[in-house]
């Protein structure tokens, strides 16, 4: 009989002996089959069976050794060359964990100062920056003291300072600082007084027809950033001191007013009405003075607007050389006034 032959009748025996079964099951529970045995009163004959089943198994297993001895010896040496690789394989990963260690070891220190000083670099970086904001700030302020004693004639230069100076205060916060925050409060005061300045000097030079007062408060204006703002103020002042002017001017009650001075008549009422006979020479005269009145009105009102518009076209800025005109173009009641339409 051969070997696979034998190795099928062990099994074919094991699997067909009911008393075998348990065994074979994959939830075998040794003390549940023990428990089994002694309630049965079978406890003899189970010995029996399992030790001659062992020494079935025993016999086998020596049959197996013995046939496959040159097989066994062969995988048993192969076993024993793959621990030889794997403990050769274990021995360069450890000495590659060690030389990662000592690489971190040799870049984690040169790291953390580099970190370290970075962080100190943008920190002096932030610092001196901040103190040369500071400086200049100072000598702004001291400047614009200067600037502000000379009165008009020192208007531009100190709404060149102003601007500087709220350049400066952009982007950074400047609070806190014991040395600015005191003078705060003053800088915009003298921003306030810089603007009421140009804005007299703009006023009484469009009155006067001063070219060069107009073209200073423009320039403040442009400095200051509030060129369109007070242009479009402006321009909205004149349209509606023109608009009052003219319809306190062309009252009708102030023509018989005028007339009834002149000339008195009787009205009915208190309510207007038309000139009497007598008095309408005397309202007809009063008229032509008033429409007169008004027509210089309209024209030194239009003169005005005529000579801002000159200044703003020919103005430009000393730095990017763009001119006036080009933002105020934004306005839209500069556009209508520059077309001196009067609503």
């Amino acid at each position: 009989m051969s070997l696979e032959s034998e190795e099928l009748s062990v099994l074919d025996f094991i699997g067909g002996d009911e008393r075998s079964q348990p065994f074979l099951q994959d939830e075998f529970d040794a003390q549940r089959y023990s428990n089994t045995v002694i309630e049965c009163q079978e406890v003899a004959q189970a010995l029996e069976h399992i030790a001659s089943s062992v020494a079935l198994l025993d016999r086998d297993l020596n049959q197996q050794v013995v046939s496959h001895h040159e097989d066994l010896l062969t995988q048993a040496t192969g076993i024993e060359k793959l621990e030889g690789v794997l403990q050769m394989v274990q021995t360069r990963i450890e000495s590659l964990q060690a030389g990662v260690q000592r690489i971190r070891v040799k870049i984690t220190e040169p790291h953390s100062k580099i970190m370290s000083r970075t962080t100190q670099l943008a920190r002096l970086q932030t610092v001196c920056e901040l103190l040369r904001r500071l400086i200049r700030v100072l000598y702004l302020r001291k400047r614009l003291r200067v600037q502000l004693q000379g009165g008009l004639r020192e208007v531009t230069k100190a709404a060149q300072s102003l601007s500087e100076l709220d350049y400066l205060s952009q982007g950074v916060d400047l609070s806190g600082i014991e040395v600015l925050d005191s003078d705060w409060a003053w800088v915009s005061e003298a921003r306030n007084k810089v603007i009421t300045q140009a804005e007299t000097m703009l006023s009484d030079g469009l009155e006067s027809q001063n070219t060069s007062s107009v073209s200073t408060a423009l320039q403040v204006f442009h400095h200051l950033s509030i060129l369109q703002r007070n242009v479009q103020t402006r321009m909205q002042a004149t349209l509606d001191r023109l608009q009052c002017d003219i319809e306190t001017t062309l009252d009708s009650n102030a023509l018989m007013a005028a007339a009834s001075f002149d000339s008195p008549a009787r009205s009915s009422g208190g309510r207007t009405s038309l000139p009497s006979v007598g008095s309408s020479a005397a309202w007809r005269a009063s008229l032509w003075t008033r429409l007169d009145k008004v027509l210089d009105m309209v024209y030194n009102s239009c003169h005005q607007v005529f000579q801002l518009y000159k200044m703003v076209s020919r103005k430009r800025d000393s730095v990017t050389h763009v001119c006036f005109i080009e933002e105020l173009q934004k306005c839209i009641l500069w556009c209508q006034c520059s077309m001196f339409r009067l609503h």
